[in-house]
């Protein structure tokens, strides 16, 4: 459980800290950013709670991540293959790739601790 608080956590901050990055001064934080900061708050709060709650928070909210990134995903690649092209669309394609993968195994961990916890 260690290495999943220390990864939401990790994962929370890279998320807030980007999307705050990319959209400090912008009018367009308000309803650009929120969806990915709802995300790293979800990571966040799973993190907190999980030593009281077990791991079904983990498990919501890494789905949570994971649906996010394939949603990020597909649009970055439908603009690389139908264009408009995105000038960091491969990179964007690399680092949404790793997170989905990372969220992937993060679910399949907390399930597996979900089921040994006997749904705590």
């Amino acid at each position: 459980m260690k290495a999943l608080n220390a990864l939401a956590y990790g994962v929370a901050f890279l998320i807030a800290a980007g999307e705050i990055a990319r959209f400090w001064g912008s009018e367009r934080f308000v309803p650009m950013a929120l969806d990915e900061l709802a995300v790293a708050g979800a990571l966040a709060w799973a993190g907190w709670r999980s030593a009281r709650d077990g791991a079904l928070w983990h498990l919501a909210s890494w789905g949570a991540l994971c649906g996010l990134v394939l949603v990020l995903l597909v649009e970055t690649l439908d603009h690389q293959m139908h264009g408009p092209a995105k000038a960091a669309g491969p990179v964007y394609l690399v680092a949404l790739s790793l997170m989905l993968v990372i969220g992937l195994w993060a679910v399949g961990r907390a399930l597996r601790l979900v089921r040994h916890e006997g749904g705590r």
